[in-house]
């Protein structure tokens, strides 16, 4: 039987994509930082689900420009992840928004990192009970999770 080896990496989440971009660590301003992570994802290292790719198309700006460019980074389900997101769905009931027209992408990013083993990158802070949030799901599904900071620091990375 041979055995799987694990590559450690990220899956980042829609909100940690946009404070990036937008709020705290601009392209224009933080170039080396923006190398560091198109380096990761060119290693494979970072990714994110496609429906984080979903979530990005629907605020078409630079953001979408760079999410095309690296398209790559965004992976589509496989039977593993299906299966997963079924269960997290049907244990955190108020995790998703029913009203919303993308689908929702917290339950398909916890899922990529639980069947890959890798960590999630949010910058969610936990909800409640009835309005669970990434942070809660991750603690209870055992996958690490990580703010933009702490996983700067994970990285070793300064600027």
């Amino acid at each position: 039987m041979t055995q799987r080896t694990l590559i450690p990496g990220y899956c980042i989440d829609t909100s940690a994509i946009i404070d990036l971009w937008r709020r705290h660590y601009p392209p224009d301003v933080f170039e080396s930082l923006w190398r560091d992570i198109e380096g990761l994802i060119g290693q494979g290292m970072l990714l994110a689900p496609q429906e984080v790719f979903d979530e990005i198309a629907s605020l078409d700006d630079e953001l979408l420009k760079w999410a095309k460019q690296n398209k790559h980074m965004f992976e589509s389900l496989d039977l593993s992840q299906i299966s997963e997101v079924t269960t997290i769905e049907r244990e955190f009931r108020n995790l998703v928004d029913p009203n919303k027209q993308t689908p929702d992408a917290d339950p398909f990013i916890v899922a990529l990192a639980k069947t890959k083993c890798w960590a999630v990158i949010t910058s969610e802070k936990p909800g409640t009970e009835n309005r669970p949030k990434i942070p809660n799901v991750c603690r209870r599904k055992s996958v690490r999770c990580l703010s933009l900071i702490e996983f700067f620091r994970e990285m070793n990375w300064k600027y």
